[in-house]
């Protein structure tokens, strides 16, 4: 089953993301935080996006005062077509999967919704590409060095956290992840639920030494589209195009391991999230549809928002 890209069930959008949270534009941190606003009832962080993404991007290259400038007024202006465009799509996202979980699901069923997803995230793309490219092109050469070395001391906090970690702890720090995201849509796990869900981490294949190498690919790539559109002083429309092409290479990894990685973890999460479902309690189930409901009520209030 190929899928490219996941941002289908509020519990898991944060990891479903992955991929686009490290990408160094703004609006690849827009879709990861909007979805985790979703996932909560701090309508705050939504109305702050643009604020916090201009200073997570500044900790990068550290802007100039016309960079800023321009930047500060480009989220704002994202972040106002973003709110009255997409934030009812994914309400709407959040009303199927709530009819799906009324009841028994299937893996498939519920991975049914990635092409809607990976719609909103090409929309997304589309609206933001003049941003990333007046952004890109305003790059200097001092800059792009500050950004590759901030992605050197990114990837050596990934190795630190996760790859040299031993199987036993792995597994541990994995599984803890995974009930705190199950309990925030349905309470407390029983025994047999976590049971579940640590056979689940132990038997999938995932590797964090392959999802390094693609992070330091991506980064790499990054770096490489940056310097070749400023040596060769390309043009809005190239720095444009350039944009469309790196986020189909971050969501369909050209290296075939980094790439069959993803679709497993997508097929995986799909499966996991269904047979969670089929273990919850009457109890569990209802929670989860007020959870579900309550995230859609924050989504409408947002998009209502001025």
């Amino acid at each position: 089953m190929k899928r490219p890209f996941a941002c289908c069930l509020p519990s898991v959008a944060g990891e479903a993301l992955a991929p686009l949270r490290r990408i160094i534009t703004l609006a690849g941190l827009l879709i990861s935080l909007t979805l985790l606003s979703a996932c909560s009832t701090v309508k705050l962080g939504y109305n702050a996006l643009p604020d916090f993404g201009y200073w997570w991007a500044d900790a990068y290259v550290d802007f100039d005062s016309d960079q800023s400038l321009r930047l500060k007024q480009d989220l704002k202006d994202l972040q106002a077509w973003h709110r009255q465009q997409e934030l009812p799509r994914y309400r709407e996202l959040l009303q199927t999967l709530e009819r799906r979980v009324a009841g028994e699901v299937t893996a498939e069923q519920l991975c049914e919704l990635v092409p809607p997803g990976r719609e909103r995230v090409q929309a997304l793309v589309e609206q933001s590409a003049p941003l990333v490219a007046r952004l890109a092109l305003s790059l200097s050469p001092p800059q792009i060095a500050q950004l590759a070395k901030k992605y050197s001391r990114n990837e050596d906090d990934y190795r630190s956290d996760w790859v040299d970690l031993s199987r036993e702890a792995y597994v541990r720090k994995r599984l803890d992840e995974q009930v705190e995201r199950a309990e925030r849509l349905y309470g407390k796990l029983n025994a047999a639920q976590k049971q579940m869900l640590s056979e689940s981490v132990q038997n999938a294949s995932y590797s964090p030494r392959l999802a390094l190498a693609e992070r330091q690919r991506k980064h790499q790539d990054v770096l490489a589209t940056l310097r070749r559109l400023i040596e060769n002083q390309a043009s809005p429309a190239q720095a444009e195009q350039a944009w469309r092409d790196y986020i189909e290479r971050a969501m369909r990894p050209p290296v075939p391991a980094h790439r069959e990685q993803l679709e497993r973890s997508i097929d995986n999460t799909c499966a996991t999230f269904a047979r969670l479902q089929q273990l919850a309690t009457a109890e569990q189930r209802e929670r989860a549809m007020r959870q579900l409901r309550g995230w859609q009520k924050d989504l409408q209030d947002l998009a209502a928002a001025k």
